[in-house]
């Protein structure tokens, strides 16, 4: 049976690209993408903001097209034949639907288990702490960065990432349970992101603020690494190196990542 062709609009280092791009490796064998760059903010030329840098952004959102693709001209946007389909949760959730029913836990019963985590993490406003962390520690050099703006940022995220921590020490495993889904990938992308975020802040000039022991999330993020058809998997073929948003490399000191930024260094 054919692949399926599919084309995403979007960028790599968008985390709610990501989320399309984790279900797309999931469902490789089913479905094949040409992704096509396209951003307001940011571009080829720099990692920085393109209004601080003055270089020029990936571009396309602005056009006419797209905007019949997608009305709010945001990445990403999904176009399946005739069909455009935008916002990433809806995106997953379509795509799970189409080609890979196993990511919803193969019933309705079992798309009413994924979407209220889905929806969860929409209503607890993410974005409200990942745009500012983002932004400062990725995407402004060291010497503008502000601290206090970072810090509150990382207060956020432990805050609505303790629901996370409660949900899989109860389960032991995934977010529904002992099945991976869709679920699974949207918020395993924004650890992702908060992760490779508290990286990029170790290594820079920056104190770190006190950090918040999250045991089972660490080991919920390792579960997360360790497929073969995620997005870890995903980045490393692409030859996308270590952008903000990707899985940090092992520190030197050989402590898996997960554990090294989330938990107290002795």
């Amino acid at each position: 049976m054919a692949k399926a062709m599919l084309r995403l609009f979007g960028r790599p280092t968008s985390s709610n690209t990501q989320k399309v791009l984790w279900t797309l490796a999931e469902l490789s064998s089913r479905t094949s993408f040409e992704l096509v760059l396209a951003s307001a903010r940011l571009g080829p030329d720099s990692d920085l903001l393109c209004e601080g840098t003055g270089a020029k952004p990936y571009g396309v959102v602005d056009s006419d097209e797209y905007v019949e693709l997608c009305p709010t001209r945001l990445v990403p946007c999904l176009v399946d034949g005739s069909l455009s389909v935008w916002e990433s949760h809806s995106i997953v959730r379509y795509l799970a639907q189409k080609y890979g029913p196993d990511l919803h836990l193969g019933s309705i019963e079992g798309m009413a288990q994924c979407s209220p985590w889905m929806d969860w993490l929409l209503f607890q406003n993410f974005h409200e702490c990942n745009h500012d962390f983002i932004d400062q520690i990725a995407r402004t050099p060291p010497p503008e960065r502000k601290l206090e703006l970072m810090a509150r940022s990382y207060e956020g995220y432990v805050k609505r990432l303790q629901k996370v921590e409660e949900q899989v020490a109860r389960t032991g495993a995934f977010i529904t349970g002992s099945s991976f889904s869709i679920a699974d990938i949207v918020i395993g992308a924004e650890i992702s992101r908060f992760s490779c975020g508290m990286h990029r802040w170790a290594m820079g000039p920056q104190e770190l603020p006190s950090l918040v022991e999250l045991p089972h999330l660490c080991k919920y993020f390792r579960r997360l690494q360790e497929r073969q058809l995620g997005l870890f998997s995903l980045i490393k073929s692409c030859g996308l190196g270590e952008g903000i948003g990707y899985p940090a490399p092992t520190p030197a000191s050989g402590r898996p990542f997960g554990h090294w930024c989330w938990a107290r260094r002795a």
